[in-house]
């Protein structure tokens, strides 16, 4: 058997592989992750005769009989269904749209791709989903990735059930202009959405394998469709309490498991996003999650600071939220904020340190604003332009997640910052005083100009965020962007940091707008 029709461990230990979905009996015996496998509907037959289709399919048919015996069909495990009713004629993409769904084929390539591959938008969207949406572990593990386990769990999935309707409505989505049959698939994107919606309040009602990694990657990818899909601009997510819910259910055993803590890192996050936002506190099991961390890792350092930035955002927003009814309580809570501060400073020094001591990926690079790319060097939509940037340099980083993690560092201390100001002022007004002493004036300054130099920090990296800083070679051609709309996505959270700052400086403001607007409109399905 050629190992071209293998999958990736097989086929690096040049071995037969049998081919079994969803992982092969060697993966199996080894507790290996099988990827790779290729998939029934993809085979493309030189001679495309009857004689050929059979022979390939019963050699391949025998290897694979035990996983159908299974009572699993073979087309839920494959990442695009089978049995899809032939699309029509007028779907047939033009050579210019080949070339940019196929920028590594050559023109005598193109010309021979089957029709019936040319025409199915639906396999091409959801090809594209999994380029645009993953990004893959670096090798030397400084980037963990992100949602690289998704094609994996798409693969195993029964149609109907609630991540294969999240990931189409996401694919679909990123398709809106195309149809079939006369249907939007900007309304296909919708029903899919809908019907995953539905799926998850079933689950959730029933109790029903609520813990399932599937189900907790399709909670996430609901909230990234209303995100970019459905310009949902209020940071709150309705899927907060269900994320919460599932992860709190999952346990600790989800640190112990290299993919689910995977999907934990991912999901917790986004849930400390949200409380960096809302200046929320962390919940005790939060807290004791954090506590297992090696955080020798950056990211996991990174975890923990935000961790404890949020704890302390948190408390400064009661203290100065709870009335003042008599002098004893008063006189406590000057104590209370005196002892705040300090501890706010002590994590400021220490946080201020870490990022002193980073290096290598985690230091981005100064660029040329003039490398900034336009729309149609890629393949976008030429009548959305990016925003404008006034800057004299651009920030880039190894990778888009490393971006993001930095980034998502950074705008955690901008709140922080910001509740150290607030409680200083807080403090001068419980005290009775008009104005801060010289001392908090000084240290209100020093936090302010930290804001700024933050806040630009973000503003400055935001081009390799939307994917408009990937370097080329005059002339040569562009490869797809790997992550390009995670990449979209990580920009929301710390442009809303930004928009909602008290002191962040009004063109960074307008920047972080302008951003979020750009978001909104390049991908809104209305």
């Amino acid at each position: 058997m050629s190992r071209v029709r293998a999958c990736v461990p097989c086929s690096a230990a040049r071995i037969q592989c049998d081919l079994a979905r969803p992982s092969c009996g060697r993966c199996t015996s080894r507790g290996l992750i099988c990827s790779g496998l290729p998939l029934d509907d993809l085979f493309v037959f030189r001679d495309e005769n009857e004689v050929a289709k059979r022979n390939s399919k019963r050699a391949r048919g025998e290897r694979g009989q035990s996983f159908n015996r299974s009572g699993e069909a073979s087309s839920s495990s494959s990442i695009v269904p089978r049995g899809r009713q032939a699309l029509a004629a007028d779907n047939v993409p033009d050579i210019e749209t080949l070339q940019r769904q196929f920028l590594w084929l050559n023109q005598r390539a193109l010309a021979e791709i089957p029709e019936p591959l040319k025409r199915d938008v639906e396999t091409r969207a959801i090809e594209r989903f999994f380029i645009n949406w993953t990004l893959h572990p670096s090798n030397d593990g400084g980037s963990p990735g992100h949602m690289h386990n998704l094609p994996a769990l798409y693969s195993a999935t029964q149609p109907d059930s609630v991540l294969w309707h999240a990931v189409r409505a996401v694919a679909f989505a990123e398709v809106r202009n195309q149809s079939i049959d006369n249907v939007p698939f900007n309304v296909k994107a919708r029903q899919q959405y809908g019907a995953a919606l539905n799926s998850v309040r079933t689950i959730v009602t029933n109790e029903n394998d609520i813990a399932n990694d599937r189900v907790l990657s399709a909670i996430l990818l609901l909230d990234n469709f209303e995100l970019l899909y459905l310009a949902r601009n209020d940071p709150l997510s309705p899927h907060k309490d269900a994320i919460r819910h599932v992860l709190s259910i999952r346990g600790d055993k989800q640190l112990y498991s290299p993919t689910r803590f995977s999907l934990w890192r991912l999901t917790h996050y986004r849930l400390q996003s949200w409380q960096t936002l809302f200046q929320e506190e962390p919940d005790a099991q939060q807290i004791a999650w954090v506590s297992k961390l090696n955080i020798d890792h950056p990211d996991l350092r990174v975890c923990s600071h935000v961790l404890h930035m949020n704890i302390l955002s948190a408390a400064a927003k009661v203290l100065m939220r709870t009335p003042t009814d008599s002098e004893a309580i008063r006189i406590a809570k000057i104590n209370q904020a005196m002892f705040m501060m300090q501890e706010m400073h002590t994590l400021i020094l220490t946080i201020e340190s870490f990022m002193t001591e980073m290096k290598g990926v985690w230091k981005a690079t100064v660029g040329d604003p003039r490398n900034i790319r336009q729309p149609e060097d890629f393949e976008e939509l030429h009548n959305f332009p990016i925003p404008q940037f006034p800057y004299q340099r651009i920030l880039s980083y190894d990778d888009i997640w490393l971006a993001y993690i930095w980034n998502f560092y950074i705008a955690s201390q901008i709140v922080l910052r910001e509740s150290i100001v607030n409680v200083i002022n807080y403090t001068t007004t419980l005290q009775g005083q008009q104005a801060p002493n010289e001392h908090d004036i000084a240290s209100i300054q020093t936090q302010r100009n930290w804001i700024e130099v933050l806040s630009a920090a973000v503003i400055e990296s935001f081009p390799q965020l939307l994917g408009f800083t990937q370097e080329q070679g005059s002339g040569w051609p562009r490869m797809p962007q790997q992550g390009r709309m995670a990449g979209r996505l990580f920009a929301l959270f710390s442009m809303w940091v930004i928009e909602r700052a008290q002191f962040t400086s009004d063109q960074h403001k307008k920047t972080a707008s302008e951003v979020v607007s750009w978001i909104n409109a390049r991908h809104g399905l209305d």
